[in-house]
């Protein structure tokens, strides 16, 4: 989860006007000689004379590594998504060096099944990705394409990066994406945690231990060495992770770690999936009119009190609903029904006079959804309102007969669109 930085309640104002213009993670940089000169100036028998001195220190190197998630809740994944499909969506994770110096970092992917997320709702059942593939997006976008790189494609310690040094206060972005299943159903869960750790140049080779006693996770024990003010010093000074799922990993072993703790030169953070259909879609059906209650409705939106009974004779109302359910795009939406002639006759051949409520409100993935039949009558075969919200009613059955292919174009996160018809049940 994200880290977050408190300001004291005291002299906010002062502490504000301090740190302005500089980052956190700055500093004199580890390795730069402190020199500090001193001059006395005497006379003897009014004769003047100087005397000079001076002494120098090296500034130590201060191991601070951030991980940080950017997602506020579960990441919508949607079953058939593959990377690196545009349908595939990511979590994503920022690393940022806070060290007073360049250094490398190694990265390792932990999952931790349907794991919570403090912060994030509650999960349920467990997704079983297929694969994860770990990338660095090297311009921004969101969007795996041009120079992206891939770091790994699986768990625990992540390959070496080509460009494996992270400058002072450098912050580079990497996503997580999962292939799903194609028949998975929706609200599944995949909790994943990445862990970076402070390195060597080359990035091959976490530091394991520092001047100060400190240690990595399952590296040797600590010795506290005495300050050499020649010689440039280690000190781990990565905070505690505040939540319990931000775990720590040990990288001579390739093993999860306990929860990430104080000074080991280590920093993770945690987010992860909940799968979503792309669309969900709910058959609807209400009896509007029999020949003995009469209507349902008085009106499009008031209820007469009249409880019409499916019997021979009565015209049904057939809503054919669809909800977009994630942040993606469907396109080409295409509806078929089949309808069964034997049992029901298509539209209202009696010419009853029929009342078709307004608006019509379908439950679908557990949320109602609410149509808007305005322009639905009894004269027309079938009504499309498309998720643009454009309505038609030129749509017709064909020999089947049946409703084929009829359109509902390009379905947008949180889109509507359906169609609707009436049946009359066979009273011969």
């Amino acid at each position: 989860m994200k880290y977050k930085h408190l300001l004291s309640r005291f002299g906010l104002g002062a502490v504000g006007l301090f740190l302005a213009g500089q980052s956190y993670g700055l500093g004199t940089t580890a390795d730069v000689a402190v020199s500090n000169a001193v001059t006395m100036n005497y006379s003897v028998n009014s004769v003047a004379q100087t005397a000079n001195t001076s002494v120098v220190f090296e500034v130590d190197r201060r191991y601070i590594v951030r991980v940080n998630s950017n997602d506020t809740n579960w990441v919508p994944a949607v079953p058939g998504q593959a990377f690196p499909l545009a349908t595939a969506t990511s979590v994503h994770f920022s690393v940022t060096n806070q060290t007073n110096d360049s250094v490398g970092i190694r990265l390792a992917l932990i999952d931790q099944g349907n794991a919570s997320v403090t912060g994030y709702d509650a999960p349920t059942g467990v997704l079983a990705a297929t694969t994860v593939t770990t990338w660095e997006d090297t311009n921004a976008d969101g969007i795996f394409n041009g120079s992206d790189t891939i770091v790994g494609t699986g768990l625990g310690v992540l390959p070496v990066l080509a460009t494996p040094t992270f400058g002072e206060d450098v912050t580079r972005d990497f996503y997580v994406t999962v292939d799903v299943n194609g028949g998975d159903s929706a609200d599944l869960f995949e909790t994943y945690t990445l862990v970076a750790a402070v390195a060597d140049a080359s990035g091959a080779n976490i530091v394991q231990t520092d001047d100060a006693g400190n240690s990595t996770v399952g590296g040797p024990a600590g010795t506290v060495n005495p300050n050499n003010l020649g010689a440039v010093e280690n000190v781990f000074a990565d905070p505690a992770a505040t939540n319990g799922e931000d775990l720590g990993f040990d990288y001579l072993l390739n093993v999860v770690g306990p929860a990430d703790s104080l000074s080991n030169g280590q920093a993770s953070s945690t987010s992860g999936f909940r799968t979503r259909v792309a669309l969900g879609i709910v058959k609807h059906v209400e009896t509007l009119w029999d020949p003995i209650s009469g209507n349902a409705y008085t009106s499009p939106v008031l209820l007469s009190g009249n409880d019409p009974k499916s019997i021979p004779g009565a015209v049904m109302l057939y809503v054919i609903g669809v909800s977009a359910d994630s942040g993606l795009n469907a396109s080409g939406v295409l509806i078929d029904d089949d309808i069964d002639t034997a049992l029901v006759r298509l539209g209202n051949p009696n010419s009853a006079s029929v009342v078709i409520p307004n608006p019509v409100t379908i439950t679908i993935n557990g949320a109602p959804v609410a149509f808007d039949t305005t322009g639905v009558t009894a004269t027309t075969e079938y009504f499309i309102s498309d998720c643009a919200g454009g309505f038609t009613a030129s749509g017709t059955f064909d020999a089947g007969p049946e409703i084929d292919d009829a359109s509902l174009g390009t379905c947008n996160d949180t889109d509507t669109g359906y169609v609707a018809y009436l049946v009359t049940v066979n009273d011969l």
